[in-house]
């Protein structure tokens, strides 16, 4: 195998990296965006929590009437485990999670465009080596055939 077609072999193999790379960061990419969504309304109907009556999600976009007691929130800790807490701290609480959710967005969109970049240039390196294998099989082709 002659330098050019090594060097396309190892470009191609890096173009395939990178689009392994890039569909995994969009799939997570994909993921935090609903999280941050999720934060999004939690935040928006925690603010609008009030003693009185509710229609209550149970699913399915249908709703129950229901009176709430209290303002108190049930707050996710993780592995399942939720905290009691007042509603402000509540709220505290999901807006910072949603912060942080959207720098690890931001971190990730990074990250995106920068394998896309790299993509690119390596994309144009392929083809230029792939014009070049071209010219020098005809150039091969055409000196063998003035010895033939």
């Amino acid at each position: 195998m002659d330098q050019l077609e090594e060097a396309y072999a190892r470009l191609s193999y890096e173009v395939r990296l990178y689009k392994s790379q890039l569909s995994l960061l969009q799939k997570e990419i994909e993921k935090i965006t609903l999280t941050t969504m999720d934060l999004n309304n939690a935040v928006r109907t925690v603010e609008s929590v009030n003693t009185g009556e509710a229609l209550i999600p149970i699913g399915g976009g249908s709703f129950i009437s229901g009176e709430t007691k209290s303002t108190n929130v049930l707050l996710s800790v993780g592995s399942g485990y939720l905290i009691e807490t007042e509603k402000d701290v509540a709220l505290e609480k999901l807006k910072r999670r949603g912060e942080m959710t959207k720098g690890a967005l931001d971190q990730l969109s990074k990250e995106f465009t920068k394998i896309s970049a790299k993509l690119d240039a390596t994309s144009k390196q392929i083809k230029e080596v792939e014009r070049n294998i071209m010219i020098s099989r005809r150039t091969n082709d055409a000196a063998r055939d003035d010895y033939v």
